[in-house]
């Protein structure tokens, strides 16, 4: 079988390379757009019939081989682009990404959810022109919790939570399953111990390797300490926490016990509308959905400062419980109320420069925002102040890329971040 001829890249500068790159991904695109023009038109013309297949999902897995997931997303859109044809002709003009147009095909293909879709479809267009993917998928799933009022279960995950034991001749696994809101406080506390872990063994490989040091050669892998930390946390537990220490006095990130056991905080932020409807609807007197907008101003979240999205009204009784430390908003996102269930990690500045994004700021990095330094967007060196507006998280790896390239991260008025290279050119413009 006769090759087809590759371009040869080693004679393309730089600059061509990643142009050629960027001319792909927008061919590509326009594809997916005319592929969904014509399902639309096969549909109409009702050709699939003829070769038994009952809808254009099941046209698409057998005809094409693709995936259900895609098969799905492409009928749905398919669907959707009568009621917004900017859908696909955002897809021709090469604005909208594909794995964007899937998600906002599988959204519409909710049927408690997708028939408000089209109300927002041009904020929803803009947003995945300007987004991560990671924070576009985000705030659809955000949106779409809030919406589904009727559909959801909100005691589901509680009622079916479980824990399970199995053995073989060698080995046994443990499955644990419950809602976000246990989950989340049980990774906090787990935390803390792979720390104690990480830190026994980085102190032995030191011992061993003097300066040659490297994680490579600690004894143990992460997912070996995490399987050590959790057994020394079940062998530690021990009485409840002393009350918490006011919230203006420095404390560090743990509060190690004589006990050994340790106190954790976790912080959920939520907007003051979504709370305040959270806590009407827990005590029966609001039924009504909360459609607002999923981008820009004034939309509705609860999670947690990496991004774990925690029902509202979990977050409402974990408040009412005292069980985590609860960060109110306004609709511009700044926090408004804070409470104090547990001492703090390393202060209320930090934390609420963490409150602007789940995750670091650089153009596709997903190091959680807890993982990550907080860095100036304007430098101290040239007059950049110490306070949330002039902050962002970015992993180490970014801050100090940053700092030595002479880049700089911006919040751009939509929500989105954007970084600047040293000669005013974005790294991630949108679409």
């Amino acid at each position: 079988m006769a090759l087809v001829a590759a371009p040869v890249l080693v004679f393309l500068s730089d600059a061509e390379l990643v142009g050629a790159c960027r001319s792909d991904e927008l061919d590509r695109r326009r594809a997916e757009g005319l592929l969904i023009h014509r399902m639309i038109e096969i549909a109409h013309r009702e050709l699939q019939v003829a070769d038994g297949y009952t809808c254009m999902a099941a046209w698409g897995r057998g005809v094409h081989r693709w995936s259900a997931t895609e098969s799905r997303a492409r009928r749905n859109l398919a669907k959707l682009a009568p009621l917004c044809p900017t859908v696909v002709q955002s897809l021709l003009s090469g604005r909208l990404g594909v794995a964007q147009a899937h998600l906002i095909g599988r959204t519409y293909g909710d049927r408690r959810v997708g028939k408000y879709l089209p109300m927002f479809i041009d904020l929803i267009l803009d947003a995945a022109a300007s987004f991560d993917y990671a924070d576009f998928e985000l705030y659809v799933k955000e949106w779409k919790q809030r919406v589904d009022t009727d559909g959801t279960d909100p005691d589901k995950a509680h009622r079916h939570r479980h824990a399970s034991i199995g053995f073989t001749d060698t080995e046994f696994r443990f499955v644990l399953t419950g809602p976000n809101i246990d989950g989340v406080e049980f990774a906090a506390l787990l935390k803390e111990y792979e720390q104690r872990e990480f830190d026994a063994d980085w102190a032995a490989c030191r011992e061993i390797w003097g300066d040659q040091a490297r994680p490579d050669l600690m004894r143990r892998d992460p997912a070996q300490r995490r399987y050590d930390a959790l057994f020394t946390l079940i062998a530690t537990i021990g009485p409840p926490a002393a009350p918490p220490y006011e919230d203006d006095e420095p404390v560090s990130d743990a509060d190690d016990r004589p006990d050994g056991t340790v106190a954790t905080t976790v912080n959920i932020v939520i907007d003051q509308q979504t709370f305040t409807d959270a806590t009407n609807q827990l005590f029966g007197r609001s039924l009504q959905h909360d459609i607002r907008p999923p981008f820009g101003p004034g939309r509705g979240f609860s999670h947690t400062l990496d991004g774990v999205m925690i029902s509202a009204r979990d977050t409402v009784l974990a408040a009412l419980y005292g069980k985590v430390r609860l960060v109110v908003t306004d609709d511009s996102g700044v926090p408004t109320q804070m409470t104090s269930a547990t001492r703090l990690f390393t202060g209320r500045m930090r934390d609420a420069v963490l409150m602007t994004a789940v995750r670091c700021t650089h153009p596709g990095c997903i190091r959680p925002g807890t993982e990550c330094e907080i860095d100036h967007l304007t430098p101290w060196s040239q007059g950049g102040t110490t306070d949330p507006h002039n902050g962002g998280p970015a992993c180490r790896h970014h801050n100090n890329w940053r700092h030595t390239s002479g880049a700089r991260a911006r919040l751009r008025a939509d929500g989105s971040w954007a970084t600047q290279r040293n000669n005013g050119t974005e790294l991630n413009p949108p679409d």
